[in-house]
């Protein structure tokens, strides 16, 4: 009786636990949308890639928040990157300086879309859906598509640089690696579209 008992309890255990990691997963997921490419679109220009990391600008602050390039910099890293590559260069570290002087960043170290517009040096589209025809769209007219990811697919929220499409992926530039990556590492499934070029 005892071990009958024993086996009911692991197993209500192991439903609890399976039902918790599928709201967890839900949770994650919320949101997000499978993107695949729908054909070739291969820059002819070279990539321009930048670590948050890179100890020339690793330290720096956001704004005037606690969060540093290192920590929380990847969204400032694929802005340099695109706009670099789309001919005004730009390293992560003037980025980072000349946002945190036009307050661009908010008190929690968020880049605020319409300050960026306001500063009258930068077109950002902010995007409402998500697809994977708006990233072909985005690619072939020369802009590059910044996407917001979860790490590993399941984890924190990310940002990495679309810079081209092949063979049904999209490839990207991540802020935290040294080559470029397929965007399958993160599931192939974004939550957020944004495009960031020069006036």
């Amino acid at each position: 009786m005892k071990r009958k008992k024993r086996w009911i309890y692991l197993l209500v255990f192991l439903i609890c636990l399976l039902v918790v990691a599928a709201a967890f997963c839900i949770l994650r997921f919320r949101g997000g949308v499978i993107v695949h490419s729908e054909e070739d679109v291969i820059p002819d220009k070279d990539m321009i890639f930048y670590r948050q990391d890179d100890e020339s600008w690793a330290r720096e602050t956001l704004g005037d928040s606690v969060y540093t390039m290192e920590k929380s910099g990847c969204l400032v890293c694929c802005i340099a990157s695109a706009v670099s590559m789309a001919g005004e260069e730009k390293t992560p570290y003037t980025l980072n300086e000349e946002f945190s002087r036009q307050q661009v960043f908010d008190g929690e170290g968020n880049l605020l879309w319409e300050k960026l517009r306001g500063t009258g040096e930068y077109e950002a589209d902010v995007f409402r859906e998500v697809t994977s025809e708006l990233l072909m769209e985005c690619l072939k007219e020369g802009k590059y598509p910044i996407v917001r990811v979860r790490m590993y697919g399941l984890g924190n929220l990310h940002y990495v640089l679309i810079v081209k499409a092949e063979n049904g992926n999209f490839y990207c530039m991540d802020p935290l690696q040294d080559d470029l990556i397929s965007l399958s590492r993160y599931g192939n499934r974004i939550y957020a579209v944004r495009c960031v070029t020069p006036h």
